[in-house]
């Protein structure tokens, strides 16, 4: 059968959908520069199979909007307004995937409809080649970035090193004051001999994971995808392992001849990419749709839900794991005294423990390597620039630095730390900067106070026998009374269950809300200042969807005081006891998730 005759798959049907994707340009209703930037994906997905069984066309679909928008009356068309906008904008981006489609010269005769959610059965090994795919396209890309990734890699059961041996690896990197990574921790310490006859050697497991990634992150440049995967499963020694477990192989070997396949398919196509669709193909999953639709007045009803604020792409869940609260092995009690001794209660750590204890456990105790996210170091550039404007305003008698040298400072930062982004996340982060801190200069530079302090480390703080500390975006002062200001980035219209006191839905409260409250505690408290919180206010950087920008602001009770008091000193109690080595359990929450992914669980809790 000839490459033309070939029924279009999965993996190139996205591949479409990304190139239709990264070509919106600007101001397009669909483009997003934040978060799930291939949103639509998962739309194009019912959309166009939709449009290909019923044989509808763009302008079909446009008469038809039009035909509903006349029958709303004035107020209701201008909030359809939005809906349609980007109903159209879908519309029209079929024609441009008929092009694509046209160009590929493939044969599309089993539509979108009868393939998809047919591809990646969900299996912990088959999740774990996946990382290990990532992690080396993410080290090609970027070296030494994959850290979070090649942490729990090594925790895999074809490298077969004790759980201890990691976490000594981990605690080595933690207590460095230079920026080595894990990989180069790795690599020194395998390589480095014995002191004397009285130190034990390197483990093996450590050895052979430390080998196989130096190799595998050498050839990978150079290495065609297909014969990079026989490397892959070959050095690291996951291929003996599957060989060895017939019952575990069937996923696996089913996975990779399906990756091979699509590979043959494209031979042009390289790991990023590969990797890219993958990720995106995990997502989506099967849905169920509507009937065949007769009558053309019911297309809208049909394609409505698509684009009101309630839509949501259509993804799949986490790869299900055994159900219950799992426990790791314990450190040993040396080993945790040094760690915790001199630990101080910060208002992340104190979310984290109660969300899960073994993610504060990972992040606060071990202190394993957080994953670069282009997220993160995008907060990071803005907030490095909102403190160089006020710093500078300080030291130029109350004037505030031109918007042009708050953008430059903010292109600055974002250039030194460009080792942190790919390519497309660094132009798309670059010019979404540029548009945001524009208009939020313009929204609020006559308004800003010029009496602050900015980055502000508070430390040795005692609440009830809790040693607590905090790092303060910015205090605006009147007298001694202060509003505490915490930069928010992100979409603010997904903070709302951040934000929330305690109740029923949320007993806890939101983590910003107890951010609020942990922030006056802190300050109220502070001895070396007789500063006392009036309020407590988040000052979201990034606007929302109407374009608008949102200040969120606390004035806090006694009761709340109260609150947070009290979840900071129970917290404290059960560190102190070493009540985190047990999980919540929760279908999303990824350290329960990798722990019973990677067979760490010691046992598993109701």
């Amino acid at each position: 059968m000839s490459a033309s005759t070939l029924p279009l798959s999965d993996m190139e049907r996205i591949a479409l959908f990304t190139r239709l994707i990264d070509a919106f340009p600007k101001g397009h209703p669909l483009k997003r520069y934040r978060g799930d930037v291939y949103f639509e994906v998962g739309n194009f997905y019912f959309l166009f199979g939709i449009m290909e069984r019923e044989g509808w066309t763009s302008g079909l679909i446009n008469q038809q909007i039009d035909a509903h928008l006349t029958q709303l009356e004035p107020t209701q068309a201008a909030i359809s307004a939005a809906w349609a906008d980007k109903l159209r904008a879908a519309v029209h981006e079929f024609d441009n995937y008929q092009l694509l489609l046209g160009q590929l010269n493939r044969d599309n005769r089993n539509g979108i409809l009868d393939s998809m959610g047919q591809a990646i059965p969900a299996h912990p090994l088959v999740e774990q080649f996946m990382l290990l795919l990532h992690y080396f396209a993410a080290e090609q890309d970027i070296p030494y970035s994959g850290d979070a990734m090649l942490f729990e890699l090594l925790h895999a059961p074809w490298f077969n090193i004790p759980a201890s041996e990691i976490v000594q690896l981990t605690l080595a990197l933690s207590e460095r004051r230079d920026e080595t990574s894990l990989r180069q921790l790795l690599q020194s310490t395998v390589n480095t001999p014995p002191r004397d006859l009285f130190t034990p050697p390197v483990h093996k497991g450590l050895k052979k994971a430390s080998e196989a990634i130096e190799l595998l992150t050498g050839m990978t440049p150079g290495t065609s995808l297909s014969s990079l995967i026989d490397l892959i499963l070959r050095e690291t020694g996951m291929g003996d392992f599957i060989n060895n477990s017939p019952a575990e192989a069937i996923a696996v070997t089913s996975f990779i001849a399906y990756i091979k396949a699509e590979v043959r398919l494209n031979p042009a196509m390289d790991l990023q990419l590969l990797v890219k669709l993958l990720m995106l193909l995990e997502h989506i999953a099967p849905t169920t749709l509507p009937e065949p639709v007769n009558d053309q007045e019911q297309i809208i009803a049909v394609l409505a839900p698509l684009y009101q604020p309630v839509s949501k792409t259509i993804y799949n869940s986490p790869a299900p794991v055994q159900a219950g609260r799992p426990e790791i092995g314990k450190l040993d009690e040396t080993t945790a005294r040094k760690l915790l001794q001199r630990f101080m209660l910060h208002v992340t750590a104190l979310n984290s423990y109660l969300r899960c204890p073994l993610e504060f456990y990972f992040q606060s105790v071990l202190r394993v390597p957080s994953p670069r996210n282009e997220a993160t170091e995008f907060g990071s550039a803005v907030h490095h620039a909102l403190e160089l404007l006020f710093r500078k305003m300080q030291t130029d008698n109350d004037a505030f630095p031109s918007k042009a040298i708050f953008i430059s400072d903010f292109e600055r930062y974002m250039h030194q730390h460009r080792k942190s982004f790919t390519h497309e996340q660094f132009n798309r982060r670059l010019h979404y900067g540029y548009e945001v801190l524009n208009n939020y200069y313009d929204e609020y530079a006559h308004k800003w106070h010029t009496i602050v302090a900015v980055e502000r480390n508070i430390r040795n703080v005692i609440i009830d026998g809790v040693p607590i500390k905090g790092k303060i975006d910015k205090l605006e002062f009147d007298g001694r009374s202060v509003n505490v200001v915490d930069y928010k980035t992100g979409d603010p219209d997904k903070s709302k269950a951040r934000l929330e006191r305690p109740g029923e839905t949320f007993p806890n409260g939101g983590d910003y809300w107890r951010q609020a409250v942990f922030y006056k505690i802190l300050v109220d408290n502070y001895q070396q200042k007789e500063w006392k919180v009036s309020s407590t206010e988040f000052d979201f950087i990034e606007p929302n969807k109407n374009g608008l920008y949102r200040k969120e602001r606390f004035f806090i009770t006694p009761a709340e005081v109260a609150i947070v008091t009290q979840q900071i000193v129970t917290a404290w109690q059960r560190i102190q006891q070493r009540d985190f080595y047990t999980g919540c359990g929760k279908p999303g929450c990824h350290w329960c998730h990798f722990v019973k992914t990677y067979g760490l669980a010691v046992a598993l809790h109701e």
